[in-house]
């Protein structure tokens, strides 16, 4: 789970350092409209986490969580499809929906194997996240640099490749 946990940041990494540089200069969107997308959708986010406990509750953590990777893959996947606003944010929302949900489920998993060193399995895991996130940030520096259409196009399908590896 810690090498899932690494490789999924790495690619989240890869894609929140260009997610607003993306919708501003790849999809045209104003710098209003970002801000409504990302507010919006994260918004939308929070109904995740109670949703993920719900199917949690029904079916295996590991079957739900890996639905929430496949979730996020495809609705990002989806970005790169329009330069809509509407279309834009009703993936973001679908994506941030199964990345708050994942943070529970990933929570869950813990409580439910580790057991009575629960603790310190989050602990290594939340160490482990933020070595992704720094892997991947470090990572798509170069891409930031060059500020090309086919850069942060890439930097999005890196992050489409760590869900669906972390989902496999």
């Amino acid at each position: 789970m810690l090498w899932i946990a690494l490789i999924n940041k790495a690619g989240t990494g890869l894609w929140m350092g260009a997610a607003a540089l993306y919708f501003t200069f790849v999809t045209g969107l104003s710098v209003t409209e970002v801000g409504l997308l990302m507010g919006i959708s994260g918004a939308a986010g929070i109904a995740g986490a109670p949703l993920a406990g719900h199917l949690a509750d029904r079916f295996p953590v590991t079957r739900v969580l890996v639905s929430a990777q496949l979730q996020q893959a495809v609705a990002l996947l989806a970005l790169l499809t329009t330069d809509n606003f509407s279309l834009l944010l009703l993936y973001s929302a679908v994506a941030s929906l199964a990345d708050r949900g994942s943070n529970v489920l990933t929570k869950l998993y813990a409580t439910r194997v580790a057991g009575p060193d629960r603790t310190r399995y989050q602990a290594v895991q939340r160490t482990v996240s933020n070595a992704g996130w720094a892997i991947g940030g470090l990572a798509g520096a170069g891409a930031l640099a060059a500020g090309t259409t086919h850069a942060y196009q890439a930097l999005l399908i890196g992050n489409v490749v760590s869900f669906a590896a972390a989902a496999a």
